[in-house]
């Protein structure tokens, strides 16, 4: 496992470097989601086959990130974050060039490669230099962060895209990462990788074993499945949701990115409170009464018919419960299994991905089959219910290593 420099300023560095990375690769991933029928348009695809472009992103993410992960724990946080930030920013500039559905669609694989090298060193170096009793609020603001792409990527993104076009707001996207590969370059210090004689031998070996290690923990198998669920739960809808607002209420690119503005903004209010409210009340807890709201919200917001004031309120509540939830499942996994924790990190990004993978696709079918987006709402409720049978076999009562140590009797709930 990595270990962090003794510089003072370090967790403050770290902060703010997770904050802006997590802001470029939650941005990357949603603003598909408002273009999907200009660029639909522009290759001569079926708008709602356009899904099929987070699916793409979603997989490479889901294959590669056990392995970027255990890369990480063995070579260094800062190395593979670097590569990751170089290998996105060019996706994102492939896309914007690209002339057809396939290049656009493998562009996009190509940049859920390179997130899956950002994110589980982002999260790997918050458990690093956070304790486990304060990880919850500090997950909750890496997690805002991440969701407040919605609140100004993703909204700027479509108002450029209606302004000049779909491709000039991928391009702005590859400039952010410009940015913040500086930003890491120049804030965060090398963090020295595992000890030399430990990095001998085979490195595929090495990896395949830290990953074998990692999925030994049933605990943490419990939280990998809650989480798939979790994102199946709000991107078999979310993803289409530029396709809904379109068809029901013939919104534009800039109309949609506002909608998503304001649930961006639920999301990232849910992530700083839940953060806080989970390591106060205990992060089991709170996890069940945001799957609860969830599940209600994404069931409710295609069901509600026409009415356009609250389809958008319940988009919001459904969107704050979402923001509640995640960084409750990223702090749990954070600390289950520490020796291995950006394996174990990188197999829940995987994980979270994978159910975007199966729910975008899945909906997609549905969709291009003529389902309607009730059905979609429905299924995407259940996977947020299901979440909670999972959470019985979820328990950790204290930190087992944390690079502050807690004040005596402190003792974290889960």
């Amino acid at each position: 496992m990595t270990t962090p420099t003794s510089a003072p300023a370090l967790p403050g560095r770290v902060l703010a470097v997770a904050v802006c990375s997590a802001f470029l690769v939650g941005l990357d991933s949603m603003i598909t989601v408002p273009l999907i029928p200009e660029i639909a348009a522009d290759t001569n695809t079926a708008a709602r086959a356009g899904g099929l472009f987070v699916s793409a992103y979603a997989l490479l993410f889901a294959l590669v990130a056990p392995l970027c992960g255990a890369m990480s724990d063995r070579l260094g946080r800062r190395r593979i974050l670097c590569t990751g930030l170089v290998i996105f920013a060019l996706a994102n500039v492939l896309t914007g060039l690209g002339g057809d559905f396939t290049v656009i669609l493998i562009s996009r694989a190509v940049a859920g490669l390179g997130s899956a090298m950002i994110m589980p060193s982002v999260y790997a170096m918050i458990a690093e230099n956070f304790p486990f009793e304060k990880r919850g609020k500090i997950m909750g603001i890496v997690v805002a962060g991440l969701l407040s792409s919605t609140v100004l990527g993703v909204p700027l993104g479509a108002y450029l895209a209606y302004l000049m076009n779909w491709r000039a707001a991928f391009v702005a996207v590859a400039f952010v990462a410009a940015a913040v590969y500086l930003m890491v370059l120049v804030r965060l210090p090398a963090m020295a990788p595992k000890d030399p004689q430990e990095r001998a031998g085979n490195p595929l070996a090495s990896y395949l074993g830290m990953i074998r290690r990692a999925v030994t923990t049933p605990a943490l198998l419990c939280v990998l499945g809650s989480t798939l669920l979790w994102s199946a739960a709000l991107y078999g809808m979310f993803s289409n949701i530029g396709v809904f607002f379109s068809e029901r209420f013939d919104f534009n690119e800039a109309q949609t990115g506002f909608a998503i503005m304001g649930s961006g903004a639920g999301s990232m209010a849910g992530a700083l409170l839940g953060g806080r409210i989970a390591d106060r009340l205990g992060k089991r807890r709170v996890l069940v009464a945001a799957a609860l709201v969830a599940a209600a919200g994404v069931s409710a917001v295609p069901l509600i018919g026409e009415h356009l004031v609250p389809v958008l309120i319940v988009f919001i509540l459904w969107g704050t419960a979402v923001g509640v939830g995640q960084p409750v499942l990223n702090t749990l996994v954070s600390e289950l299994r520490p020796e291995t924790r950006g394996t174990a990190l990188a197999l829940n990004g995987s994980a979270q991905y994978a159910g975007m993978m199966l729910a975008t696709s899945i909906a997609a079918a549905l969709l291009q089959s003529s389902f309607s987006f009730t059905t979609i709402g429905i299924l995407c409720g259940v996977c947020a219910l299901a979440v909670l049978p999972l959470l019985v076999g979820v328990r950790v009562t204290a930190p087992q290593k944390a690079p502050v140590q807690p004040a005596p009797g402190t003792e974290a709930s889960a």
